[in-house]
């Protein structure tokens, strides 16, 4: 019985040391975490700074322009990835009319009669009223926030959305897009184009691009970042929309930041 007590006592005090020590490395995995998910929201934080001066550089060969290319820079034991887009060439939920929305959806796969059916649940979405009037005295209508918040818009699947919401924005303000600005998403839901002249346009814009001599004048104007930040071990890609302001303490407000993924 004594022997049997010994034996019971270390095993107990076995246990007890194997949950002090898996607690302790959980506690540790936590603050790891915690420490590389501080260190890339900050080189993100980093990476949209990079990118506001790169946009009013107007030198050409180091100045960044909103063409999709990847732009890339280190910090530390960090690599952060940039692709800027110009939202002035996407779609605008808020202000585009059936038939842009309509050449979207079919660019997507989308049959007509569907497609018809969804551009109109859009448009009768946002012109729903809600309480509360306008700056102009007009009855308040109920506008997207949010590209995501399409999703809520009846016969909108992940699938569906997934495919057009690089073309998508709430941001320009516009009813229409400028074409030498967007992307090919954007692009496909013009009548009448196809994959090929879409190809050609964006190979076209490339080389005139790489051309470019100036800045375009950025007071007002807004830019979505898709940022990848990875030390070797992590990544994570964050989404940030900024607007550029005319006043020099405050060259640019940040729109929206979120992360998109991790791993």
């Amino acid at each position: 019985m004594p022997l049997l007590s010994v034996l019971w006592g270390i095993a107990l005090l076995a246990v007890i040391a194997t949950t002090a020590m898996d607690a302790t490395g959980t506690s540790r995995k936590l603050a790891d975490n915690g420490l590389y998910a501080a260190e890339a929201d900050a080189i993100a934080e980093a990476a949209i700074v990079r990118a506001a001066i790169g946009l009013s550089d107007p030198t050409p060969g180091t100045g960044w322009r909103a063409d999709g290319r990847p732009r890339q820079f280190e910090l530390r034991r960090w690599r952060a990835v940039v692709r800027i887009q110009d939202e002035l060439g996407r779609i605008d939920l808020n202000f585009a009319d059936q038939d842009l929305l309509f050449g979207l959806l079919r660019s997507a796969g989308i049959e007509p009669q569907k497609a018809t059916v969804l551009a109109l649940a859009i448009l009768e979405w946002r012109m729903t009223p809600v309480p509360g009037v306008s700056a102009s005295g007009q009855p308040q209508r109920r506008l997207f926030q949010s590209v995501n918040e399409v999703l809520l818009v009846p016969g909108m699947s992940p699938d569906l959305f997934a495919r057009i919401e690089p073309a998508l924005t709430v941001y320009s303000q516009r009813p229409t897009f400028d074409p030498q600005l967007a992307p090919a998403e954007a692009l496909l839901a013009l009548p009448g184009a196809s994959r090929d002249q879409v190809a050609q346009t964006l190979a076209h814009r490339a080389q005139v691009a790489l051309r470019a001599d100036a800045a375009p004048s950025l007071k007002g104007r807004a830019y979505s970042l898709a940022i990848e930040a990875t030390d070797g071990s992590h990544k994570r890609v964050y989404r940030a929309t900024i607007r550029f302001t005319d006043d020099p303490a405050k060259p640019y407000w940040l729109l929206d930041f979120q992360v998109a993924s991790r791993s």
